[in-house]
Protein backbone atom coordinates (compact mmCIF):
# COMPACT_ATOMS: atom_id res chain seq x y z
CA UNK A 1 0.00 0.00 0.00
CA UNK A 2 1.03 3.58 -0.37
CA UNK A 3 1.66 5.63 2.53
CA UNK A 4 2.26 8.96 0.92
CA UNK A 5 0.80 10.73 3.75
CA UNK A 6 -0.97 9.52 6.63
CA UNK A 7 -1.33 12.61 9.17
CA UNK A 8 -4.95 12.13 10.99
CA UNK A 9 -5.69 15.25 12.67
CA UNK A 10 -8.60 14.74 15.54
CA UNK A 11 -10.88 17.22 13.69
CA UNK A 12 -10.49 15.46 10.48
CA UNK A 13 -13.62 12.95 11.21
CA UNK A 14 -15.02 12.67 7.63
CA UNK A 15 -12.47 9.46 7.49
CA UNK A 16 -14.09 7.66 10.87
CA UNK A 17 -12.55 7.25 13.74
CA UNK A 18 -9.08 8.03 14.98
CA UNK A 19 -7.04 4.70 16.45
CA UNK A 20 -4.66 5.82 18.69
CA UNK A 21 -5.82 5.12 22.41
CA UNK A 22 -3.23 7.96 23.33
CA UNK A 23 -2.37 11.39 23.06
CA UNK A 24 0.89 13.42 23.57
CA UNK A 25 2.09 10.45 26.14
CA UNK A 26 -1.01 10.95 28.00
CA UNK A 27 -2.82 7.59 28.06
CA UNK A 28 -6.51 7.46 28.08
CA UNK A 29 -8.83 4.99 29.41
CA UNK A 30 -10.43 2.33 26.97
CA UNK A 31 -13.94 3.17 27.88
CA UNK A 32 -13.23 7.24 27.06
CA UNK A 33 -11.43 5.94 24.12
CA UNK A 34 -13.99 4.17 22.52
CA UNK A 35 -16.53 6.87 23.23
CA UNK A 36 -14.19 9.14 21.51
CA UNK A 37 -14.18 6.76 18.84
CA UNK A 38 -17.88 6.09 18.14
CA UNK A 39 -18.54 10.23 18.73
CA UNK A 40 -15.78 10.31 15.27
CA UNK A 41 -17.23 7.86 13.51
CA UNK A 42 -20.91 9.05 13.82
CA UNK A 43 -19.82 12.59 13.13
CA UNK A 44 -17.90 11.18 10.03
CA UNK A 45 -21.20 9.57 8.83
CA UNK A 46 -23.05 12.89 9.26
CA UNK A 47 -20.55 14.72 7.47
CA UNK A 48 -21.07 12.11 4.20
CA UNK A 49 -24.37 12.07 4.52
CA UNK A 50 -24.54 16.07 4.61
CA UNK A 51 -22.20 15.89 1.56
CA UNK A 52 -24.24 13.31 -0.16
CA UNK A 53 -27.43 14.75 0.36
CA UNK A 54 -26.14 18.26 -1.28
CA UNK A 55 -25.06 16.32 -4.12
CA UNK A 56 -28.02 14.57 -4.70
CA UNK A 57 -30.44 17.45 -4.23
CA UNK A 58 -28.26 19.74 -6.58
CA UNK A 59 -27.95 16.97 -9.28
CA UNK A 60 -31.75 15.95 -9.02
CA UNK A 61 -32.83 19.72 -8.82
CA UNK A 62 -31.08 21.03 -11.96
CA UNK A 63 -32.08 18.38 -13.75
CA UNK A 64 -35.78 18.88 -13.03
CA UNK A 65 -35.62 22.22 -14.02
CA UNK A 66 -33.86 21.80 -17.16
CA UNK A 67 -37.09 19.39 -18.07
CA UNK A 68 -39.45 22.36 -16.98
CA UNK A 69 -37.36 25.31 -18.37
CA UNK A 70 -36.04 23.41 -21.48
CA UNK A 71 -38.85 20.12 -22.16
CA UNK A 72 -37.76 18.15 -24.44
CA UNK A 73 -40.11 16.15 -27.44
CA UNK A 74 -41.45 13.56 -24.75
CA UNK A 75 -42.82 16.75 -22.13
CA UNK A 76 -41.76 14.82 -18.71
CA UNK A 77 -43.00 17.67 -16.62
CA UNK A 78 -45.84 20.67 -17.32
CA UNK A 79 -46.29 23.91 -15.91
CA UNK A 80 -43.23 26.57 -15.08
CA UNK A 81 -41.79 26.40 -11.51
CA UNK A 82 -42.96 29.49 -9.12
CA UNK A 83 -45.56 30.82 -10.60
CA UNK A 84 -47.91 29.41 -8.15
CA UNK A 85 -48.34 27.24 -5.44
CA UNK A 86 -49.71 24.21 -7.40
CA UNK A 87 -48.37 25.54 -10.77
CA UNK A 88 -45.87 22.51 -11.50
CA UNK A 89 -47.62 18.94 -11.86
CA UNK A 90 -44.68 16.75 -12.74
CA UNK A 91 -44.88 12.82 -13.30
CA UNK A 92 -40.85 13.47 -11.43
CA UNK A 93 -40.94 10.15 -10.25
CA UNK A 94 -40.62 8.96 -14.48
CA UNK A 95 -37.70 11.63 -15.29
CA UNK A 96 -34.90 9.33 -14.48
CA UNK A 97 -36.38 6.11 -15.69
CA UNK A 98 -34.85 5.95 -19.29
CA UNK A 99 -33.54 3.64 -21.13
CA UNK A 100 -32.38 0.35 -19.31
CA UNK A 101 -35.03 1.01 -16.43
CA UNK A 102 -37.33 -0.06 -18.46
CA UNK A 103 -36.24 -3.32 -18.78
CA UNK A 104 -35.54 -3.85 -14.91
CA UNK A 105 -39.38 -2.63 -14.10
CA UNK A 106 -40.32 -5.67 -16.91
CA UNK A 107 -38.21 -7.95 -14.65
CA UNK A 108 -39.67 -6.62 -11.67
CA UNK A 109 -43.08 -6.55 -12.25
CA UNK A 110 -43.48 -9.62 -15.00
CA UNK A 111 -40.52 -11.69 -14.26
CA UNK A 112 -37.75 -12.99 -16.98
CA UNK A 113 -40.10 -13.36 -20.74
CA UNK A 114 -39.67 -17.08 -22.24
CA UNK A 115 -39.19 -15.91 -25.86
CA UNK A 116 -37.95 -12.12 -27.42
CA UNK A 117 -41.09 -9.64 -28.24
CA UNK A 118 -39.38 -6.27 -28.18
CA UNK A 119 -37.32 -2.93 -29.83
CA UNK A 120 -38.16 -2.66 -33.60
CA UNK A 121 -37.49 -6.11 -34.72
CA UNK A 122 -38.96 -7.93 -31.94
CA UNK A 123 -35.87 -9.63 -31.46
CA UNK A 124 -34.86 -8.46 -27.38
CA UNK A 125 -35.78 -9.91 -24.45
CA UNK A 126 -35.12 -9.00 -20.71
CA UNK A 127 -32.72 -12.35 -20.62
CA UNK A 128 -29.52 -9.44 -20.97
CA UNK A 129 -30.27 -8.41 -17.47
CA UNK A 130 -29.00 -10.21 -14.18
CA UNK A 131 -31.61 -10.01 -11.62
CA UNK A 132 -30.93 -8.80 -8.04
CA UNK A 133 -31.49 -5.45 -8.31
CA UNK A 134 -34.78 -5.79 -9.92
CA UNK A 135 -35.68 -8.54 -7.72
CA UNK A 136 -34.90 -6.45 -4.53
CA UNK A 137 -37.27 -3.81 -5.64
CA UNK A 138 -40.06 -6.39 -6.21
CA UNK A 139 -39.39 -7.83 -2.98
CA UNK A 140 -39.10 -4.05 -0.99
CA UNK A 141 -42.25 -2.89 -3.32
CA UNK A 142 -43.92 -6.05 -1.58
CA UNK A 143 -43.09 -5.18 2.00
CA UNK A 144 -43.44 -1.22 1.68
CA UNK A 145 -47.43 -1.73 -0.38
CA UNK A 146 -45.85 0.46 -3.03
CA UNK A 147 -45.01 0.91 -6.52
CA UNK A 148 -41.79 -0.71 -7.82
CA UNK A 149 -40.30 2.79 -8.99
CA UNK A 150 -40.16 4.39 -5.90
CA UNK A 151 -38.47 1.40 -4.30
CA UNK A 152 -35.89 1.14 -6.88
CA UNK A 153 -35.46 4.41 -5.98
CA UNK A 154 -34.65 3.79 -1.85
CA UNK A 155 -32.09 1.12 -3.07
CA UNK A 156 -29.96 3.41 -5.64
CA UNK A 157 -29.88 5.79 -2.87
CA UNK A 158 -29.01 3.74 0.41
CA UNK A 159 -26.16 1.46 -2.17
CA UNK A 160 -24.59 5.03 -3.04
CA UNK A 161 -24.58 6.48 0.53
CA UNK A 162 -23.25 3.06 2.17
CA UNK A 163 -20.90 3.22 -1.02
CA UNK A 164 -19.62 6.28 0.13
CA UNK A 165 -19.27 5.44 3.23
CA UNK A 166 -17.09 1.96 2.43
CA UNK A 167 -15.52 4.09 -0.08
CA UNK A 168 -14.17 6.44 2.74
CA UNK A 169 -13.24 3.59 4.65
CA UNK A 170 -11.36 2.24 1.98
CA UNK A 171 -9.26 5.42 1.09
CA UNK A 172 -8.40 5.53 4.81
CA UNK A 173 -6.96 1.75 4.88
CA UNK A 174 -5.08 3.39 1.88
CA UNK A 175 -3.14 5.57 4.19
CA UNK A 176 -3.65 8.28 2.32
CA UNK A 177 -3.79 12.22 3.56
CA UNK A 178 -7.13 13.84 5.03
CA UNK A 179 -7.02 16.38 2.32
CA UNK A 180 -6.92 12.99 -0.54
CA UNK A 181 -9.60 11.21 0.81
CA UNK A 182 -12.05 14.58 0.96
CA UNK A 183 -11.05 14.67 -2.35
CA UNK A 184 -12.26 11.20 -3.36
CA UNK A 185 -15.51 11.97 -1.47
CA UNK A 186 -16.42 14.93 -3.38
CA UNK A 187 -15.13 12.38 -6.67
CA UNK A 188 -17.35 9.85 -5.28
CA UNK A 189 -20.53 12.74 -5.48
CA UNK A 190 -20.12 14.28 -8.19
CA UNK A 191 -18.69 11.49 -10.62
CA UNK A 192 -19.16 12.38 -14.54
CA UNK A 193 -22.21 9.94 -14.24
CA UNK A 194 -23.35 10.41 -11.46
CA UNK A 195 -26.76 10.03 -12.53
CA UNK A 196 -26.51 6.13 -12.88
CA UNK A 197 -26.57 6.73 -9.04
CA UNK A 198 -29.33 8.43 -8.67
CA UNK A 199 -31.20 6.38 -11.24
CA UNK A 200 -32.85 3.36 -11.11
CA UNK A 201 -29.91 1.20 -12.31
CA UNK A 202 -27.65 -0.88 -11.20
CA UNK A 203 -24.65 1.03 -10.35
CA UNK A 204 -25.11 2.14 -6.55
CA UNK A 205 -25.50 -1.57 -6.00
CA UNK A 206 -22.65 -2.96 -7.99
CA UNK A 207 -20.09 -0.16 -6.62
CA UNK A 208 -21.11 -0.80 -2.73
CA UNK A 209 -20.80 -4.42 -3.03
CA UNK A 210 -17.50 -3.83 -5.10
CA UNK A 211 -16.09 -1.51 -2.32
CA UNK A 212 -17.02 -4.30 0.41
CA UNK A 213 -15.10 -7.17 -1.76
CA UNK A 214 -12.34 -5.15 -1.81
CA UNK A 215 -12.50 -4.06 1.75
CA UNK A 216 -12.68 -7.70 3.01
CA UNK A 217 -10.41 -9.30 0.48
CA UNK A 218 -7.74 -6.86 2.07
CA UNK A 219 -8.34 -7.84 5.39
CA UNK A 220 -8.16 -11.18 4.13
CA UNK A 221 -11.50 -12.19 4.86
CA UNK A 222 -11.66 -14.11 1.71
CA UNK A 223 -15.08 -15.51 2.33
CA UNK A 224 -16.92 -12.64 3.11
CA UNK A 225 -15.35 -10.93 0.56
CA UNK A 226 -16.89 -13.90 -2.06
CA UNK A 227 -20.11 -13.15 -0.63
CA UNK A 228 -20.20 -9.61 -1.67
CA UNK A 229 -18.45 -10.84 -4.93
CA UNK A 230 -21.67 -13.16 -5.54
CA UNK A 231 -23.89 -9.96 -5.04
CA UNK A 232 -21.66 -8.19 -7.94
CA UNK A 233 -22.57 -11.15 -9.88
CA UNK A 234 -25.56 -11.29 -9.61
CA UNK A 235 -25.84 -7.75 -10.09
CA UNK A 236 -23.60 -6.90 -13.41
CA UNK A 237 -22.24 -9.83 -15.42
CA UNK A 238 -18.71 -7.94 -14.70
CA UNK A 239 -18.52 -9.15 -11.38
CA UNK A 240 -17.25 -12.65 -12.21
CA UNK A 241 -13.61 -11.42 -13.33
CA UNK A 242 -13.39 -10.23 -9.11
CA UNK A 243 -11.87 -13.75 -9.10
CA UNK A 244 -8.57 -12.27 -10.31
CA UNK A 245 -8.29 -8.89 -8.16
CA UNK A 246 -9.18 -11.96 -4.87
CA UNK A 247 -6.38 -14.25 -6.31
CA UNK A 248 -3.99 -11.60 -6.73
CA UNK A 249 -4.58 -10.18 -2.90
CA UNK A 250 -4.19 -13.45 -2.07
CA UNK A 251 -0.99 -13.76 -3.75
CA UNK A 252 0.03 -10.14 -2.37
CA UNK A 253 -0.72 -11.99 1.29
CA UNK A 254 0.97 -15.01 1.54
CA UNK A 255 3.06 -15.48 -1.93
CA UNK A 256 2.74 -17.73 -4.50
CA UNK A 257 3.21 -20.52 -2.76
CA UNK A 258 0.00 -20.58 -0.64
CA UNK A 259 -1.86 -21.18 -3.45
CA UNK A 260 -0.82 -25.15 -3.38
CA UNK A 261 -0.14 -25.40 0.24
CA UNK A 262 -3.19 -27.42 0.55
CA UNK A 263 -2.41 -28.42 4.52
CA UNK A 264 -3.35 -24.81 5.22
CA UNK A 265 -7.00 -23.39 6.16
CA UNK A 266 -6.48 -20.02 4.91
CA UNK A 267 -5.69 -21.90 1.28
CA UNK A 268 -8.64 -23.97 1.79
CA UNK A 269 -10.61 -20.87 2.00
CA UNK A 270 -9.44 -18.99 -0.51
CA UNK A 271 -10.10 -21.53 -3.03
CA UNK A 272 -13.88 -22.08 -1.66
CA UNK A 273 -14.39 -18.53 -1.92
CA UNK A 274 -12.55 -18.61 -5.67
CA UNK A 275 -15.06 -20.94 -6.10
CA UNK A 276 -18.30 -19.55 -4.87
CA UNK A 277 -17.51 -15.99 -6.87
CA UNK A 278 -19.17 -17.04 -10.23
CA UNK A 279 -21.96 -19.61 -8.52
CA UNK A 280 -24.64 -17.12 -9.15
CA UNK A 281 -23.81 -16.50 -12.90
CA UNK A 282 -24.03 -20.38 -13.38
CA UNK A 283 -27.37 -20.83 -11.27
CA UNK A 284 -28.58 -17.67 -13.91
CA UNK A 285 -27.65 -19.71 -16.89
CA UNK A 286 -28.87 -23.34 -15.47
CA UNK A 287 -31.89 -21.12 -15.63
CA UNK A 288 -31.37 -20.06 -18.71
CA UNK A 289 -31.20 -22.98 -20.35
CA UNK A 290 -34.18 -24.26 -18.63
CA UNK A 291 -36.43 -21.31 -19.54
CA UNK A 292 -35.11 -20.87 -23.04
CA UNK A 293 -32.97 -23.94 -23.96
CA UNK A 294 -29.90 -21.21 -24.20
CA UNK A 295 -27.43 -20.95 -21.17
CA UNK A 296 -25.89 -18.04 -22.67
CA UNK A 297 -29.01 -16.16 -23.46
CA UNK A 298 -28.02 -13.06 -21.91
CA UNK A 299 -24.96 -12.90 -24.19
CA UNK A 300 -26.57 -14.30 -27.33
CA UNK A 301 -29.71 -11.46 -26.65
CA UNK A 302 -27.20 -8.45 -27.33
CA UNK A 303 -27.39 -9.02 -31.06
CA UNK A 304 -30.98 -7.61 -30.59
CA UNK A 305 -28.99 -4.35 -29.31
CA UNK A 306 -26.39 -4.57 -32.44
CA UNK A 307 -23.88 -6.13 -30.12
CA UNK A 308 -21.79 -9.28 -31.30
CA UNK A 309 -18.63 -10.47 -29.46
CA UNK A 310 -15.27 -9.79 -31.50
CA UNK A 311 -11.99 -8.01 -30.58
CA UNK A 312 -12.69 -4.62 -28.41
CA UNK A 313 -9.51 -2.79 -30.50
CA UNK A 314 -11.41 -3.39 -33.55
CA UNK A 315 -14.58 -2.34 -32.06
CA UNK A 316 -12.82 1.07 -30.78
CA UNK A 317 -11.57 1.67 -34.74
CA UNK A 318 -15.43 0.80 -35.80
CA UNK A 319 -16.58 3.46 -33.18
CA UNK A 320 -14.47 6.11 -34.65
CA UNK A 321 -15.07 5.19 -38.55
CA UNK A 322 -18.77 5.18 -37.24
CA UNK A 323 -18.21 9.04 -35.99
CA UNK A 324 -20.81 10.85 -33.37
CA UNK A 325 -21.82 9.31 -30.58
CA UNK A 326 -20.07 5.85 -31.54
CA UNK A 327 -16.64 8.01 -31.74
CA UNK A 328 -17.13 9.67 -28.13
CA UNK A 329 -17.46 6.28 -27.04
CA UNK A 330 -14.28 4.78 -29.12
CA UNK A 331 -12.23 7.55 -27.49
CA UNK A 332 -13.55 7.15 -23.98
CA UNK A 333 -12.38 3.60 -24.25
CA UNK A 334 -9.07 4.84 -25.54
CA UNK A 335 -8.18 6.95 -23.03
CA UNK A 336 -9.64 4.90 -19.81
CA UNK A 337 -5.92 2.78 -20.65
CA UNK A 338 -4.73 6.03 -19.07
CA UNK A 339 -6.23 5.54 -15.43
CA UNK A 340 -5.40 1.93 -16.18
CA UNK A 341 -2.22 2.13 -16.42
CA UNK A 342 -1.85 4.81 -13.44
CA UNK A 343 -2.97 2.04 -11.00
CA UNK A 344 -0.34 -0.34 -12.26
CA UNK A 345 2.34 2.63 -11.86
CA UNK A 346 1.02 2.95 -8.13
CA UNK A 347 1.35 -1.09 -7.74
CA UNK A 348 -1.99 -1.24 -7.25
CA UNK A 349 -2.41 -4.44 -9.57
CA UNK A 350 -5.50 -6.11 -8.11
CA UNK A 351 -7.52 -2.63 -8.72
CA UNK A 352 -5.85 -2.07 -12.16
CA UNK A 353 -6.46 -5.72 -13.52
CA UNK A 354 -10.21 -5.25 -12.24
CA UNK A 355 -10.57 -2.53 -14.06
CA UNK A 356 -8.65 -3.28 -17.29
CA UNK A 357 -11.43 -6.65 -17.50
CA UNK A 358 -14.18 -4.25 -16.83
CA UNK A 359 -13.25 -2.42 -20.27
CA UNK A 360 -11.82 -5.14 -22.46
CA UNK A 361 -15.24 -7.39 -21.76
CA UNK A 362 -17.89 -4.89 -22.51
CA UNK A 363 -16.08 -3.60 -25.51
CA UNK A 364 -15.84 -7.14 -26.66
CA UNK A 365 -19.73 -6.72 -27.57
CA UNK A 366 -19.22 -3.11 -29.02
CA UNK A 367 -18.38 0.53 -27.51
CA UNK A 368 -21.69 1.94 -26.36
CA UNK A 369 -21.97 2.92 -22.80
CA UNK A 370 -18.53 2.27 -22.53
CA UNK A 371 -18.59 5.48 -19.76
CA UNK A 372 -20.87 4.50 -17.62
CA UNK A 373 -19.14 1.19 -17.21
CA UNK A 374 -16.07 2.60 -16.14
CA UNK A 375 -17.39 4.95 -14.22
CA UNK A 376 -19.29 2.22 -12.04
CA UNK A 377 -15.90 0.68 -11.62
CA UNK A 378 -14.58 1.76 -7.99
CA UNK A 379 -10.56 1.22 -9.66
CA UNK A 380 -11.46 4.27 -11.96
CA UNK A 381 -12.55 6.31 -8.67
CA UNK A 382 -9.58 4.92 -7.06
CA UNK A 383 -6.85 6.37 -9.82
CA UNK A 384 -8.60 9.69 -10.47
CA UNK A 385 -8.26 9.93 -6.52
CA UNK A 386 -4.38 8.70 -6.06
CA UNK A 387 -3.46 11.07 -9.40
CA UNK A 388 -4.81 14.30 -6.81
CA UNK A 389 -2.70 13.24 -3.86
CA UNK A 390 0.10 15.77 -3.38
CA UNK A 391 -1.26 17.77 -6.42
CA UNK A 392 -3.84 20.59 -5.36
CA UNK A 393 -4.03 21.92 -8.49
CA UNK A 394 -5.34 18.75 -10.61
CA UNK A 395 -7.06 17.78 -7.52
CA UNK A 396 -9.16 21.35 -8.22
CA UNK A 397 -9.36 20.96 -11.57
CA UNK A 398 -9.95 17.36 -11.79
CA UNK A 399 -13.46 18.02 -9.03
CA UNK A 400 -14.59 21.10 -11.48
CA UNK A 401 -14.41 19.36 -13.95
CA UNK A 402 -16.47 16.51 -12.91
CA UNK A 403 -19.30 17.90 -11.29
CA UNK A 404 -19.97 20.31 -14.32
CA UNK A 405 -20.02 17.26 -16.54
CA UNK A 406 -22.38 15.46 -13.55
CA UNK A 407 -24.67 18.47 -13.94
CA UNK A 408 -24.22 18.54 -17.97
CA UNK A 409 -24.95 14.62 -17.98
CA UNK A 410 -27.46 14.42 -16.08
CA UNK A 411 -29.23 17.15 -18.17
CA UNK A 412 -28.70 14.95 -20.92
CA UNK A 413 -29.51 11.87 -19.64
CA UNK A 414 -33.23 13.48 -18.20
CA UNK A 415 -33.99 14.20 -21.95
CA UNK A 416 -33.00 11.21 -23.06
CA UNK A 417 -29.98 11.70 -25.17
CA UNK A 418 -28.68 8.43 -26.20
CA UNK A 419 -25.01 9.30 -25.47
CA UNK A 420 -25.19 9.10 -21.69
CA UNK A 421 -26.36 5.31 -21.77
Amino acid sequence: MNAANSSDNSEHSLAGAQTPESSGGISVPSALAGKSRTGSVLKGAGQAFLLFLASRLALYLLAYLSVVIYPGEVQMVSGRPFESPGAVTADVMNMFCQFDCKWFMSIAISGYETYPSHLTTGHAANWAFLPLYPLLGRYLADLSGGNILPAFYLISGVCSYLGLLLWIYLLKMFRLSYETRLAGAFFYCFLPYSVYFIAPYTESLFMMFTIAAFILAMKERYLCAALCAMAMVATKNIGVMFVFPLAILFWQHNGFRAFFNFRSLKTAVFWLSFMLVPLPMFVFQNWLWYSTGDALAFKNIQLAWGRMMGNPFMHMLEGFGTGGYKAYFAAFFAGCFLPIAYLFFRKRYAEGVFLLLGALVPVSTGVNAIPRYMFGMMPMLLAFTLMTEGRPWFRDLLLTLSGMLAVFISIAWVHGEFFTV
